[in-house]
């Protein structure tokens, strides 16, 4: 098979399975694939399909293939086969995709990742004196790449191994890749070069071991986020050809970090019965059903219940609010739920003004409660399935009488932050047996700290650490107001914002209704009101087809008004069809958007070298001030607002118009990084010495001001948790200009502009105009890294 020097990784994924009934379990991981990387083109294959695989392109090595005892051999040897001949992308099943897979492919030929060090002390590969070790479960390359051929000449010497791993698998590859290194650094001249395997770190593709899988050490918050920081995707080692019974799901953790205290006189412990092996677990949720845009969050707190993995449980609601004549919420709510084991209470307020106490009704619900046990359950927050098996469990082990969790979820879902709280007595989270239950105050709010503190003082207590059982959320209708909320995001033990919230939530969207809990928060008025502003987004492109896909998906995705979203485009020297790729799509964007415009104008600039060599900049940044300006001039109508956005942004939350408008300034910039979280726009920045001048004229190259990365600048992650920042320079990745500003003659300047030029000039030229330019630094947009 011919080797093509500089053909690029075709975009195409291969999985496999046993058949076309692929275990739910591995579904979701299938999905990542396709819906993280909408260019590429998918390929299944069953053990039928690469039976015939094989017959058809590879007659030669059917008793090789049939040979094999294990089955997970032969599905090696397809992989490799289906690579050599079709090249793509492989994935196993158990392999879930976290963000676009080009950043890893760009410019290679061959792709392998090295398992994690951990894996290198393992007895077996320690037998084998491996330090290191290559896996197959993730490959990517060129069809024909020699790296193939060398490797199935050793796996037929390998054929009678009596260890898969030794056979087919990694220790075979990471052997033949040593043995191939060796040959290829004997080669002179360019064929060593171009046959290069590139063997990527741990943290891009399995930044977690085995033991950190199947301890249930993933189900940290904290550890998760680390770990995958920089990962591309994540393996979770399930290994269903020697692990029975394997399959993936979140694996609770071994052993829980729990401190009990006991503030009984004597010690002594009482006894509570069970109810078959298990005792009655009684949920109390007071609620006010009729209260306005809560309805929603009612029924996902009921079928938060109705999901416990606990068995013996029952849940009592308190309302006291009387029930509507036809479509009552609460009775909605329930009756969507399914769930037999609910009991719906009542209660009148007696004509007092303001009606009955939290502290009241909550007295009323433990009344009514018929387990041994009860928990507090509260109408507008999120609890993971196995929120009651896991403190039921540690308080058995405890021998204690009641559990509270010492730190819990913390989640603003308008403001894209997550949090693991402080290390406290989180009241909400009570589990305890009714007999020593105190009776709450009558108070509207803070009625359960001091029921806490009497426990504390009178019953065995375990307080134990497993923050995501439960997820208190701040949705602007809790009891506190915002001030109180945002001391504990300070205290908070770990904070994520931006696409890191994203992130770790879309972990926990595994297990909790996240996206339903989102569409259910009733909508932030600033925020209703930022998405009725006429909104022009405006990208000049070339050579964009590749990225085209998934810029359409994330505009598809905004929650702007589409009749208030108007889109333009500028093509210009491209040569991969881009113009003609846009205007086959025109009908349909006209369709969905208030206006589409299509403009195109060649400068005829088509550099060789990287896009970012000092010595074409200034004539590159002309020639896209240049196109920028055009492109303004034949788009912009009677919009509010222009935001500039790059064809080649990988991800940006929903809502990034309306949290750029919401803060409130003419021009801003949110903080646009790489996949693995560096700042990428280093346009936008603030100058160290601004007093002085701010730039060293020695940086003054082509009349524009080029120094060296963080010369005299600091960029958007020297400002971290700041909220907004006023900047010196903006990037144009995603800006957000008020169109009156650019009627007033702000342009991107096409020159040097007291030696800056293009979008550093256009910030430049508004301070001239009394105009700052400001920056979020918590606000992240991601970038392709190429």
């Amino acid at each position: 098979m011919q080797f093509e020097v500089n053909s690029p990784i075709p975009r195409l994924i291969h999985q496999t399975w046993k058949t076309r009934d692929v275990p739910p379990e591995f579904q979701a991981l299938q999905r990542s694939w396709i819906g993280r990387n909408p260019g590429f083109t998918y390929r299944f294959w069953t053990d039928a399909d690469i039976e015939r695989f094989v017959v058809e392109e590879h007659p030669a090595l059917l008793p090789v293939f049939r040979g094999y005892a294990e089955p997970i051999a032969r599905i090696d040897l397809a992989r490799y086969l289906i690579l050599r001949r079709f090249g793509g992308v492989y994935a196993d099943l158990d392999f879930e995709c976290l963000r676009p897979i080009d950043g890893l492919l760009e410019g290679r030929s061959f792709v392998v990742g090295l398992e994690p060090e951990e894996h290198g002390r393992l007895a077996k590969a320690a037998e084998r004196g491996l330090s290191r070790i290559l896996c197959p479960s993730f490959l990517a390359s060129v069809p024909g790449h020699p790296f193939w051929d060398h490797l199935l000449d050793q796996l037929v010497e390998a054929r009678h191994s009596p260890d898969v791993l030794d056979a087919t698998g990694p220790f075979l590859l990471t052997r033949v890749h040593d043995q191939y290194e060796n040959d290829r650094y004997e080669k002179a001249g360019d064929e060593g070069k171009r046959a290069t395997v590139t063997v990527l770190p741990p943290e891009l593709l399995y930044p977690v071991t085995k033991e950190d899988c199947w301890s249930g050490r993933l189900f940290d918050p904290v550890f998760w986020e680390r770990a995958m920081r920089r990962a591309y995707a994540v393996h979770y080692w399930e290994g269903t050809w020697f692990r029975d019974g394997a399959g993936h799901s979140t694996v609770l953790p071994r052993q829980v970090t729990a401190v009990v205290t006991d503030g009984r006189p004597d010690g002594a412990r009482t006894p509570v019965a069970t109810v078959e092996g298990l005792p009655l677990v009684s949920c109390l949720m007071v609620t006010r059903g009729q209260r306005a845009g809560r309805a929603g969050l009612l029924e996902l707190a009921i079928d938060g219940f109705a999901r416990q993995t606990y068995p013996n449980r029952e849940l009592v609601v308190v309302c006291d609010s009387p029930a509507l004549p036809q479509d009552d919420p609460l009775e909605l709510a329930i009756r969507a739920a399914d769930c037999p084991n609910v009991r719906l209470v009542r209660v009148e307020a007696g004509g007092r003004q303001g009606g009955l106490t939290l502290g009241e009704l909550r007295n009323i619900a433990v009344d009514h409660a018929a387990g041994l046990y009860v928990c507090q359950w509260d109408d507008d927050d999120l609890y993971d399935p196995c929120r009651l098996e896991m403190q039921q469990r540690v308080l058995a082990a405890a021998g204690a009488q009641a559990c509270l969790l010492g730190r819990w979820m913390i989640w603003w879902p308008a403001e894209d932050r997550l949090a693991v709280s402080c290390e406290r007595d989180w009241e909400g989270s009570l589990l305890c047996e009714r007999a020593v239950m105190p009776r709450y105050p009558a108070l509207r709010r803070g009625e359960d700290t001091p029921v806490v503190e009497q426990l504390r003082r009178s019953a065995r207590v375990v307080r134990m650490d497993l923050p995501r059982l439960y997820t208190y959320v701040v949705h602007g209708g809790n009891t506190f107001a915002s001030g109180h909320f945002e001391e504990h995001w300070q205290a908070a033990t770990a904070r994520f914002s931006g696409d890191r919230c994203r992130a770790v939530l879309e972990e926990m969207a595994k297990r909790l209704p996240v996206e339903p809990y989102r569409r259910a928060v009733p909508p932030v008025p600033a925020t209703a009101a930022a998405r009725q502003e006429k909104l022009l987004v405006l990208t000049p492109v070339k050579d964009a087809v590749p990225h085209l896909p998934r810029y359409l998906e994330l505009l598809g995705r905004l929650d702007h008004d589409p009749s208030r979203l108007s889109l333009g485009f500028l093509e210009g020297d491209s040569r991969d069809g881009t113009h003609d790729w846009l205007a086959a799509r025109l009908p349909e964007l006209r369709d969905r958007y208030r206006r589409v415009t299509l403009l195109r104008h060649d400068y005829g600039f088509r550099p060789e070298g990287p896009r970012w060599a000092p010595e074409i900049q200034r004539r590159r940044r002309e020639l896209l001030a240049r196109s920028r300006n055009r492109l303004l001039s034949g788009a912009l109508a009677d919009e509010d607002w222009v935001l500039w956005l790059d064809v080649d942004l990988v991800d940006y939350p929903p809502d990034l118009p309306a949290r750029l408008l919401a803060a409130g300034r003419d021009i801003v910039v949110p903080h646009c990084v790489l996949p693995d979280g560096r700042s990428f726009d280093l346009n936008s920045f603030r100058l160290t010495d601004r007093e002085m001048g701010g730039e060293d004229p020695r940086h003054l190259a082509d009349g524009i001001f080029q120094p060296p990365r963080g010369a005299g600048r600091l960029y958007l992650d020297a400002f971290a948790g700041q909220g907004i920042v006023p900047l010196d320079g903006v990037g144009g990745t995603a800006l957000l200009v008020r169109a009156d500003l650019h009627r007033e003659g702000l342009c991107f300047p096409p020159y040097s502009h007291r030696g800056y030029i293009e979008t550093e000039g256009l910030a430049m030229m508004a301070r001239d105009m009394g105009v700052t330019a400001w920056g979020l630094p918590d606000l992240r947009i991601i970038h392709a890294d190429h």
